[in-house]
């Protein structure tokens, strides 16, 4: 992941980087008000040959679906095969702060995916609904092969929209295995995950520098149900180190292989690594000198 916060004029020499180094797929992020994802996706794939880039999540509730499509269509036309959208319902907070805060957010969101998918398979569209309305929009541009349109969620809810007009579902930072199986159950389709990535020879430092960020994520009350599938229970007072390596890639080079390989056991397509904030570049140049490797001899046994 091009993680948000990150300066975007370093976007460029990042994506030329990882798609050098051997990574199938950069992950960019919309949040508010940092750097446009679109944009953003436009100028990875600018400057490398053949990764795929991704965005989770555009907020639905900010796109109308005929824009939306049409951007992403234009994408997806001059990058054939490389490019993944994401919707999501949008943080709350942000979308009051914008005034984009619909009366039924899962609503705004299936209809926009639902509306945004059939205009990138080339449908002509008439729709009256709670949210989205359109009257004989049809692309000009329709990109062959369409890329896919995933759901950004971990709320079963969504997940089961996901299921109904999406193409596969995205799940954030801290879902483990057992996340990952769960949302397929519901949803099916594509299975897109965030991990955080905390990489050092004393393992137990390395699960010890995200616990910090874990245990503020559960006083919030962020992602319940992650904890709960990673057997954290309600009443822990606090996370164990083994509590947080069921929700992360976190160990040594060998912890963060094995638990890429348990997220691709359990149905994971797409693993997207989150290095924490401290030292992400020498995270990721470490995993690239340790961690793929390992992965890359699984790959080539298990073929």
């Amino acid at each position: 992941m091009f993680r948000p916060e990150w300066p975007p004029e370093e976007l460029p020499e990042l994506a030329r980087t990882a798609e050098r180094d051997g990574f199938d797929e950069l992950w960019l992020v919309e949040d508010c008000f940092l750097a446009g994802g679109l944009t953003m996706a436009a100028t990875a794939l600018a400057v490398t040959q053949s990764m795929r880039v991704a965005i989770g999540l555009l907020p639905a509730a900010m796109r109308n679906p005929a824009i939306a499509a049409m951007e992403i269509a234009g994408v997806a036309r001059l990058h054939p095969g490389r490019f993944v959208a994401t919707f999501g319902h949008g943080v709350e907070e942000w979308m009051r702060q914008i005034g984009a805060r619909p009366p039924d957010r899962l609503v705004a969101l299936e209809e926009t995916v639902d509306a945004v998918r059939r205009l990138l398979a080339g449908q002509t569209l008439d729709v009256e609904g709670r949210h989205v309305s359109l009257a004989g929009v049809r692309l000009a541009h329709v990109p062959a092969p369409a890329p896919p349109v995933l759901i950004g969620t971990t709320g079963p809810r969504a997940l089961a929209i996901a299921g109904r007009v999406a193409d596969g579902f995205l799940l954030p930072e801290g879902s483990g295995p057992e996340a990952v199986r769960w949302a397929s159950g519901v949803a099916g389709g594509a299975a897109c995950v965030y991990a955080w990535l905390s990489l050092d020879d004393d393992r137990d430092a390395a699960a010890e520098a995200l616990r910090p960020g874990l245990e503020a994520w559960r006083r919030m009350g962020l992602y319940p149900r992650l904890f709960e599938l990673a057997g954290v229970g309600e009443d822990a007072t606090s996370l164990s180190l083994d509590d947080v390596r069921a929700m992360a890639v976190a160990g040594d080079a060998d912890d963060c292989a094995r638990a890429v390989r348990a997220l691709w056991d359990a149905g994971a397509d797409s693993v997207a690594l989150v290095p924490r904030h401290e030292d992400a570049g020498a995270q990721v140049a470490r995993f690239v000198s340790e961690v793929l490797p390992r992965l890359r001899r699984t790959s080539t046994a298990a073929g």
